[in-house]
């Protein structure tokens, strides 16, 4: 590491670190244009609602770069671990689902890798099976030169209706 390069560390997020998590989420959207800064005011609710009952079958990681001010967080990656209905034959077998890698443009460079890193050791010590996510266009390179390979094609969706949207 070079002096010019904030000192980084990843860490297991606790239920304390919500309003961090959701922090960066929002601040990761508006960065995109995906939002106007400040839209949707009721966001840190729902996310904290979210964050409250999903917690506990969800692996999240915060990145933190060390600042002036001390450890700011940076990035975040949640990792939703499923479990599959045994069949006759087959035992069940739990995997994971990697899902909302953000890094924001501050970030020191090799935070992404360095988040996946923590979800892919957490995958092998509590015995998942395989990783899978549903990269963007602009992220399947990183995931490939990590390691992950297509699975077939695209995911197949039918929406519900439910939920309003």
């Amino acid at each position: 590491m070079s002096e010019a390069e904030p000192e980084v560390r990843v860490r297991r997020a606790g239920t304390t670190d919500g309003d961090a998590v959701a922090a960066l989420r929002r601040a990761w959207v508006e960065q995109r244009g995906r939002s106007a800064p400040g839209a949707d005011p009721h966001f840190e609710h729902g996310f904290a609602t979210w964050w409250r009952a999903e917690l506990s079958h969800h692996a999240v990681w915060v990145a933190e770069a060390r600042g002036d001010a001390g450890w700011e967080a940076v990035g975040s990656l949640d990792v939703a671990e499923v479990a599959a209905m045994p069949a006759p034959g087959r035992p069940g077998e739990r995997w994971g689902y990697v899902g909302s890698l953000v890094a924001l443009g501050a970030a020191p460079r090799g935070v992404p890798r360095k988040l996946l890193g923590a979800a892919v050791t957490h995958a092998r010590e509590r015995g998942l099976v395989r990783l899978v996510l549903r990269p963007s266009a602009a992220g399947a390179a990183f995931y490939r030169a990590a390691g992950f390979s297509p699975a077939g094609d695209e995911m197949m969706v039918l929406p519900t209706g439910g939920g309003g949207s």
